[in-house]
């Protein structure tokens, strides 16, 4: 791993076998749209690394799962249920996001919405 903060000690996790993660086709290239925020790209180019590297990592260690379920969870933004129907479709217990409205959500068929700070706590991490 050649990055670092909060989100890649997620993967590092996963990496050790300690996590699972799932991703849609959908989730990937929202990913990878973040990814191209000004703001993050600044961070992680004076790390060296290239917005590739960094989506490279995540689909090493993430299970690609067929979305089959649809719901309608997140009143404010309709377009972040696809993060809850992910989560169900590959069976996960937590979605890790700083999206405000999935945070809001909090719980929605036993799937915990949780900061990625708070994600970390759960597994023992210190956040970096």
């Amino acid at each position: 791993m050649i990055w670092g903060g909060s989100p890649a000690e997620i993967v590092k996790s996963a990496e050790r076998g300690e996590v699972h993660i799932v991703a849609s086709m959908e989730k990937v290239g929202e990913i990878s749209d973040v990814l191209a925020y000004p703001r993050l790209e600044r961070l992680y180019s004076v790390a060296g690394v290239s917005r590739r590297d960094l989506l490279e990592a995540v689909l090493r260690v993430a299970r690609l799962v067929e979305v089959d379920v649809s719901v309608d969870a997140v009143d404010r933004d309709p377009s972040d249920d696809k993060f809850i129907e992910c989560a169900l479709a590959g069976g996960a217990g937590y979605v890790v996001s700083g999206d405000r409205d999935l945070l809001e959500l909090g719980r929605y068929r036993g799937v915990r919405v949780v900061r990625v700070g708070e994600f970390l706590e759960l597994l023992g991490h210190s956040p970096p």
